[in-house]
């Protein structure tokens, strides 16, 4: 997912370099915004470009934050599964150490087999656990972007934008606030979902 943000931001920062670049070469008296509306393919002056909010996005769309809730209840769940597994290892470990100096050789060993199992069954419940997690994330990720751009597919289907971005803070420094459609799109998905309960 971040690939595919890191990848969506660097097409836009072309963009804007691009418009930069029209800004400073063209006559004196045209602005962006001029440039923008003599396009040839543009004629009628409607933006080719918007953008999505992803933090308002993520803060306002319903699905995603059910999505987000079950996840973390599965991630707390989880990380208590772990706890008890290491309370259960150190315990057993103490009671071990503890008898130590009255175990015989062949005990000993016994006891250290035992430890060493216990641990290695920690650190494997542990990774099926993560890996678990991150398969669960992945996919949650995935059904998000599948439904915001069948969304999109079905919101721009008069072509009035050839792209539609997503900002992320910090990685732009200017954006116009006018080509933001976030409200219509968080608007759309949660219309839409609530829609399919019906």
């Amino acid at each position: 997912m971040k690939n595919i943000l890191l990848g969506i931001n660097i097409v836009l920062l072309v963009l804007v370099g691009y418009l930069y670049y029209l800004h400073f070469h063209k006559e004196k008296n045209h602005t962006i915004q001029e440039v923008r509306t003599n396009s040839a393919d543009n004629p009628e002056g409607k933006s080719k470009v918007a953008y999505i909010d992803l933090d308002s996005l993520q803060n306002s769309y319903g699905y995603y934050k059910k999505l987000k809730e079950d996840f973390e209840r599965k991630q707390a769940s989880a990380n208590d599964q772990i706890t008890a597994l290491q309370k259960k290892y150190q315990n057993r470990a103490m009671q071990l150490q503890q008898k130590a100096a009255t175990m015989n050789q062949k005990e000993q060993e016994a006891a250290m087999q035992e430890i060493n199992k216990m641990q290695q069954d920690l650190q494997a419940r542990k990774q099926s656990i993560d890996n678990e997690l991150y398969n669960d994330n992945s996919k949650m990720k995935e059904d998000i972007l599948m439904r915001i751009q069948s969304f999109l597919k079905d919101y721009n289907k008069d072509g009035k934008y050839s792209y539609i971005f997503s900002y992320e803070p910090g990685f732009m420094f200017y954006k116009d606030s006018t080509l933001n459609i976030t409200p219509d799109v968080i608007a759309g998905l949660n219309e839409l979902d609530s829609s399919n309960k019906k």
